[in-house]
């Protein structure tokens, strides 16, 4: 399937140079991961010399040096080097869901140009390892499926005005269930939904390794002075987020850095990694790609939702089926703080949420 796709991209510019870091990058990545130049080299196809010319390159131009050599001790990333790791870190987590969505737009308007075949099953979700998962599945199956990561709120609106046939949106279990599907009524009444469970999750706070500011719960944010970063209005982490302050009695205002916003848990987790934020609320999967401590709050549950009349959909029938399926079960076992237990369970929005009857 030919697609199109938009990558962030980190570039050096001095002097009327214009040299893109990609390539640097990817070997100090493998140098952090084996501890020398020429196994990082090896990994990646490239000779031992070819590999030391470009760094040394890219130092010059930069004016600082980016490895210190020792016998015995291979190489070693300099504190320059591993800022421009997080700085790329930070760059994919915050962008890389925006610029897929933009492909996505792209490619719908470049196909109604061509006059090509649209007919694709367009998800808006909110951005979240196991649904990446499943969107991943569906381009291996051949499944044409135009993705756009959006809040909760706006998923689910934008599937009451038929803009797209699946939306997702993600409920706590337990007592604050009931609040946060509040916020959903509005877009529901007078619909037909049936509801596909794609996977349960562990919400919590994320911390920098070793919890250096002793945070064990929200009410240690105001007390700590730790810098939060927050997600957007209308995400279901920030519902979430508003209705555990107001739940603890914590005043939003005595929480530093609440107007930090962050996009996805991945971008949380990369702020907090990078040293720019102490605290923020985040699935466990982000706290474990990043390095970070982990603090539980509660379990929710991540769901697709669809129009009963679009049931039939041979789109939607194939994207369930692999939801379904033992492969993408397994991949959901595998993220840290999912559970599969009930992926691929499909009933009515009444059913799967009773006061929504």
């Amino acid at each position: 399937m030919k697609r199109i796709s938009i990558a962030p991209q980190l570039r050096f510019r001095h002097d009327g140079s214009d040299l893109p870091l990609d390539k640097v990058l990817s070997l100090l990545t493998e140098v952090q991961t084996h501890g020398n130049l020429q196994a990082a080299s090896q990994v990646l196809g490239q000779s031992y010399r070819g590999a030391w010319g470009h760094v040394k390159e890219v130092e010059a131009l930069m004016g600082a040096p980016l490895l210190t050599m020792a016998r015995g001790r291979g190489a070693v990333l300099t504190p320059l080097a591993q800022r421009l790791l997080w700085g790329q870190k930070r760059l994919q987590a915050r962008l890389g869901p925006l610029l897929e969505t933009m492909a996505s737009e792209l490619q719908t308007e470049l196909d109604d140009l061509l006059l090509k075949e649209t007919d694709q099953l367009r998800l808006f979700a909110s951005h979240g390892l196991a649904v990446a998962a499943l969107v991943d599945f569906a381009g291996r199956a051949g499944l044409p499926i135009d993705v756009s990561y959006r809040g909760s709120i706006e998923a689910i609106a934008a599937l009451a005005k038929h803009e797209c046939e699946v939306a997702s949106f993600h409920v706590p279990i337990g007592a604050l269930a009931e609040p946060v599907l509040d916020q959903y009524v509005p877009l529901l009444k007078g619909k037909s939904y049936r509801v596909a469970d794609v996977a349960s999750r562990r919400l919590g706070l994320l911390v920098a390794r070793g919890n250096p500011l002793g945070i064990q719960s929200l009410a240690d944010l105001p007390r700590t002075g730790a810098r939060f970063a927050n997600r957007e209005r209308g995400s279901g982490t920030r519902i979430i987020f508003d209705l555990l302050l107001a739940r603890d009695g914590i005043d939003p205002s005595t929480v530093a850095g609440a107007e930090n916003i962050e996009f996805t848990h991945a971008a949380v987790a990369a702020y907090i990694a990078s040293g720019r934020a102490d605290a923020g609320l985040a699935i466990e999967a982000a706290a474990s790609q990043f390095g970070l401590d982990f603090i539980p709050i509660l379990t929710e549950r991540y769901c697709l939702m669809f129009p009963e009349s679009g049931s039939e959909s041979p789109h939607l029938q194939a994207l369930l089926e692999i939801l379904q399926s033992g492969e993408y079960r397994q991949a959901v076992h595998a993220i840290p703080g999912y559970s599969e237990g009930a992926t691929g369970r499909v009933t009515s929005l009444s059913e799967a949420f009773p006061s929504l009857g």
